[in-house]
């Protein structure tokens, strides 16, 4: 599973299975008006209807099902993994499983404060926890801190500056530590000429890649980045490795991100395709 490789020991995991107690399907959950306000708060600046939902991002698959729409389905056909989700008035379960033998691999819970952020994932291993991680906000309601609850010098750290028209506030690097307080990557972004993104979605790295379609991690990102640098920090001796890339993006006539190419490589390009039928500049 790629979006697990290199992670913590911590992270390895996606979903916590027997944590909620009564859990139900989504089109008989009970979910409160914070979580609902929550999942659907990535479309507020949205051009067109909530109800035009990202059904492919790349290799990614994600499907919704419910009155309220709600993802409930994640494929990762690449993988070999997809995840179910189930809702309850407080968490979100996520459930692991591999794609061939549809058995159970791993399992999260995200547990949600009055606000309807996530202020704790719970990852386990069938149905032993093996890990918490506890979340913190800014005042701008985005995510700052992710950090293991047992070990607190591992985590993830989120960096903002402000945009350019000063109303807001831009992701500018995702910092990891280990255990032992030692840097061990960093993601840096820039955004030269950004333009408006009209249906932002979460971090790829957000709770270490569990929550990049769960709308519950606060404010997202609405401006594109231009470019992205990746650095690896190794140590006795020490060394960095730098990897540069930049980002260009085609949009769909209504504004909505239909094609991402990093450093001008179009064969490998990751496309976007949503539920209403769009056609592109």
């Amino acid at each position: 599973m790629k979006i697990l490789q290199n992670l913590p020991t911590l992270t390895k995991a996606i979903i916590i299975a027997g944590m909620l107690g009564a859990c139900q399907n989504e089109k008989d959950a009970v979910v409160t008006p914070a979580a609902e306000d929550a999942q659907n708060a990535g479309y507020k600046n949205a051009k067109i209807s909530a109800d035009s939902k990202l059904i492919k991002d790349g290799k990614v698959k994600l499907e919704y099902s419910g009155p309220r729409n709600l993802l409930t389905k994640e494929t990762h056909e690449e993988g070999n993994y997809f995840i179910e989700y189930i809702y309850s008035s407080q968490a979100i379960k996520a459930t692991c499983y591999d794609l061939t033998t549809k058995m159970q691999i791993k399992t999260a819970t995200f547990i949600l404060n009055s606000s309807g952020l996530c202020a704790e994932t719970i990852f386990g291993v069938g149905y032993n926890s093996v890990g918490t991680l506890i979340h913190e906000y800014n005042d701008h309601g985005q995510l700052i801190k992710s950090y293991n609850k047992m070990a607190p010098s591992e985590r993830q750290e989120f960096k903002y500056i402000n945009s350019s028209d000063g109303k807001t506030k831009w992701l500018t690097a995702v910092e990891f530590y280990d255990k032992n307080n030692y840097k061990t990557s960093e993601i840096i972004y820039t955004y030269m000429g950004a333009k408006h993104d009209f249906y932002p979605i979460n971090h790829a790295s957000t709770a270490y890649g569990t929550g990049k379609y769960l709308s519950i991690f606060g404010t997202p990102i609405t401006h594109l980045p231009t470019a992205m640098t990746e650095k690896q920090h190794k140590y006795k001796p020490y060394k960095c490795v730098t990897t540069p890339n930049e980002l260009s993006y085609d949009f769909y006539v209504n504004g909505r991100v239909k094609l991402i190419t990093k450093n001008g490589d179009t064969y490998s390009a990751q496309e976007r395709i949503y539920s209403t039928t769009m056609a592109s500049n």
